[in-house]
């Protein structure tokens, strides 16, 4: 039988950015060669790659071949175990997104992540503007009805949307994962994430799911900050390289 593909083609990616992107995460385990044979073997021009943090002796080895590396950035999850949470009654202002919101989620995606150091940014092939607009496509994409396996909340101030974070749902109720969040610029330092965060917490609780997680940049102490008064805590990291055929000299 053979192995598992480390790589997949990036759809999205490819489209927005007009190159061929493919991206994956080494499992644990996965030889060093595997993972250079198979970054050889691609016709991408965009590989976006990433280990467990520490664990760059694939990317040594490439860089050795010739091959151009960013460290684009690390990744650090957290999570919670939702079991042992204790139960406090929802805070207010926090609700399900429905398709009306999507004009005030795109706002707020494009006031907060322009600028935004993620692993795209590190790249300077890569245009910022078609960054911001990944970013705004990434956090709509839960509000479509046909997408049952997720879902975005908000929280509102001064009557009007001020916060969101998009979720995925895994169907056997085990996890649900954050997998984009923000709050509005003009609405910081007002406690409002917090009460966005413990509404997700106490609601999944409620519905009997295990455990949740979200993923932040290495960098982003404030969030993280946030999440561990909320309970959670820090439970693996990852380094995201970008191997770009564009960087190699000529």
């Amino acid at each position: 039988m053979d192995k598992p593909r480390i790589l997949a083609d990036s759809a999205l990616d490819s489209a927005r950015f007009g190159i061929k992107v493919v991206r994956g995460c080494v499992p644990a385990g996965t030889a060093e060669q595997e993972v250079i044979d198979e970054v050889e073997a691609s016709d991408a021009e965009l590989i976006i790659l990433r280990t467990a943090a520490g664990d760059s002796g694939a990317i040594v080895q490439l860089q050795r071949g010739g091959w151009p590396v960013i460290h684009a950035d690390t990744l650090v999850y957290y999570g919670i175990d939702l079991t042992t949470l204790a139960r406090r009654p929802l805070p207010p202002g926090v609700r399900l997104a429905t398709t009306v919101d999507r004009d005030a989620i795109r706002e707020i995606a494009e006031r907060s992540f322009t600028g935004y150091r993620s692993h795209y940014a590190a790249n300077p092939l890569l245009p910022a503007d078609k960054v911001v607009a990944g970013y705004v496509e990434w956090a709509n994409s839960r509000l479509a009805p046909e997408n049952s396996g997720g879902c975005t909340w908000v929280v509102t101030a001064e009557d009007r949307v001020a916060g969101f974070a998009t979720c995925d749902l895994r169907p056997d109720r085990g996890a649900i994962e954050i997998v984009l969040n923000a709050v509005h610029p003009r609405f910081s330092r007002r406690g409002l994430y917090g009460r966005l965060l413990e509404a997700i917490l106490q609601h999944y609780a409620a519905h009997s799911y295990l455990e949740l997680g979200v993923s932040t940049q290495l960098w982003n102490y404030t969030v993280q900050r946030q999440w561990a008064r909320a309970g959670l805590s820090l439970k693996r990291a990852f380094a995201t390289y970008h191997l770009d055929r564009r960087l190699r000299l000529p």
